[in-house]
């Protein structure tokens, strides 16, 4: 792992895909991994993402919150791992560099700093300090990327995923989003799992 400015970080963007999405407590079953609509969630995030690969993506950025980011970093990781695209690069942008105090749970940690010691840089983008920490490193993923992929709900004050969202759709990306609000079946715990093929995905309306 490299650790390198926002100001050094290079990429080929039209190869470069970043994540947005919410946090565990904004999931379904709160991002319990165990319930079946989690699991199709995550299959779901699964095949977006070989999706872009076989799309000729490259490179993945992911901001690192815990929830959507972390579930997608570790996507990526596991493919990485299979050595069956071996030019797959995982890029951690931190929003600060004390990030990791914010990661809850125990396993998280765990993934958060498995993640951040395999990935291929870690880049920091401002200081704790800085007010606008979180939108600044939401800017400097969809700068850097031609296509986003992400989990979104619809929350009354709005949230940091839809900014990120409507900052990538009026820079053109390639938006990737899957909506909780057009999936109810994802919250309903049974053992018949939907056909996640079929989502419904998310796009700005203005």
């Amino acid at each position: 792992m490299k650790n390198v400015s926002k100001n050094e970080f290079s990429c080929d963007k039209n190869t470069t895909c970043c994540f947005t999405g919410h946090r565990r407590k904004d999931l379904p079953f709160e991002g319990d991994v165990h319930k079946q609509g989690m699991k199709c969630l995550l299959s779901m995030l699964q095949l977006l993402i070989e999706e872009a690969v076989c799309d000729g993506y490259k490179t993945f950025i992911s901001g690192m919150a815990e929830g959507t980011d972390l579930f997608c970093a570790e996507i990526v990781h596991n493919l990485i791992v299979t050595k069956k695209y071996p030019d797959l690069k995982l890029i951690c942008a931190l929003p600060y560099a004390e990030q990791a105090a914010e990661i809850r749970l125990p396993l998280d940690k765990y993934r958060y700093s498995m993640l951040i010691s395999n990935c291929y840089e870690q880049v920091i983008i401002s200081s704790k300090y800085e007010k606008e920490r979180y939108k600044l490193r939401n800017s400097f993923m969809v700068e850097n990327s031609s296509r986003i992929i992400g989990v979104y709900k619809a929350k009354k004050h709005g949230s940091g995923t839809l900014q990120t969202i409507n900052m990538a759709d009026k820079a053109g990306l390639d938006l990737q989003i899957i909506s909780l609000d057009r999936n109810p079946c994802i919250y309903i715990d049974s053992d018949n799992p939907p056909d996640y093929r079929n989502f419904k995905k998310f796009r700005p309306e203005y």
